[in-house]
């Protein structure tokens, strides 16, 4: 690494992760809980739109990926600190990546928070084994890293993780990814772990790689949305207590590139898996990431939805 790679690296770390905290909301009975990728967070009035509507409207725990904060392309926002701001919401920010800036201008950081209806404490990154960056994100400067937080709901404390891995890599290597994180969270209770896990049951970095894609949906045409079985993440998930079903909608995609292409053509890339808690029964859902049905979309993933019984 050169001396301007170090020293732009040790920026991220040094720049720590980022707390506001506002008084907690009521208690319920129950935790709305959604994972998004906000790709960036550039269409930020459409994504504040859809969650203010129901069913995401009055969420408790929102666990956000690709997250900007003071980058050009999403308008120079510090978005998850913007949208906690106009919910109501406590946030932790935990940056990944960092770009050079001139002398003298702010931070600018890509990664993930977590906005919370309590507040939150004990915020940390863990860092998270990566295969490299790719060629069309070479100007960012840093390391994949998961964000973890707590927050005390009803008097109950609970741990709220949050992971983005990585698309390019292998199945296995989304397993290396998620194994320290998995270590770090060993000794929590009451957990929510939720994020982009880009479960696409195959590697994805080269031409030929796209290629295949075709080749093994025409043999197995469900594997894409029907992932576990393909990603050893799942069972190393499950060997740490932690449980998909009930908090997902088996078979359904959350990512497309465009609307036009059909659902049984789009993977299953983001979740939520708990320990220590209980999804509602039928509460688990994919909403669509735009404002109506005939909206733009502003994300190319969708929110993933369930209740949480405390």
């Amino acid at each position: 690494m050169t001396e301007a790679g170090a020293a732009v690296s040790a920026e991220v770390l040094a720049f720590g992760t980022t707390i506001v905290n506002r008084p907690a909301r009521p208690a319920r009975g129950t935790l709305k809980t959604i994972v998004f990728n906000a790709r960036t967070g550039a269409h930020f009035d459409g994504i504040l739109a859809c969650l203010c509507r129901p069913p995401l409207a009055g969420a408790d725990v929102i666990m956000l990926c690709e997250a900007d904060w003071h980058l050009m392309r999403s308008f120079d926002r510090k978005f998850a600190a913007d949208l906690a701001a106009e919910l109501g919401m406590s946030f932790a920010y935990g940056p990944e990546f960092t770009v050079r800036r001139p002398p003298g201008a702010p931070p600018a950081f890509l990664g993930n928070a977590i906005l919370s209806s309590a507040p939150l404490a004990d915020s940390r990154t863990i860092a998270l084994p990566t295969a490299g960056v790719s060629r069309r994100n070479v100007r960012l400067i840093g390391q994949p890293r998961a964000l973890i937080a707590t927050a005390m709901f009803g008097g109950r404390p609970l741990t709220i993780a949050v992971a983005h891995l990585h698309s390019r890599w292998t199945p296995a290597g989304r397993a290396q990814q998620m194994a320290p994180v998995l270590e770090h969270l060993a000794e929590a209770d009451s957990t929510i772990l939720g994020g982009d896990f880009n479960t696409t049951t195959t590697r994805l970095a080269t031409p030929y790689d796209f290629a295949m894609v075709g080749a093994r949906l025409a043999r197995r045409p469900r594997r894409f949305r029907y992932p576990e079985r393909y990603e050893p993440l799942f069972a190393d998930l499950a060997r740490a207590g932690f449980e998909v079903r009930g908090a997902n909608v088996p078979g359904r995609p959350t990512f497309t590139f465009n609307r036009a292409i059909p659902p049984a053509l789009r993977p299953k890339l983001d979740w939520i898996a708990l320990r220590g808690l209980e999804p509602m029964p039928r509460s688990a859902r994919v909403v669509a990431a735009r404002e109506s049905f005939f909206g733009t979309r502003v994300s190319d993933h969708d929110f993933v939805m369930c209740e949480v019984r405390l």
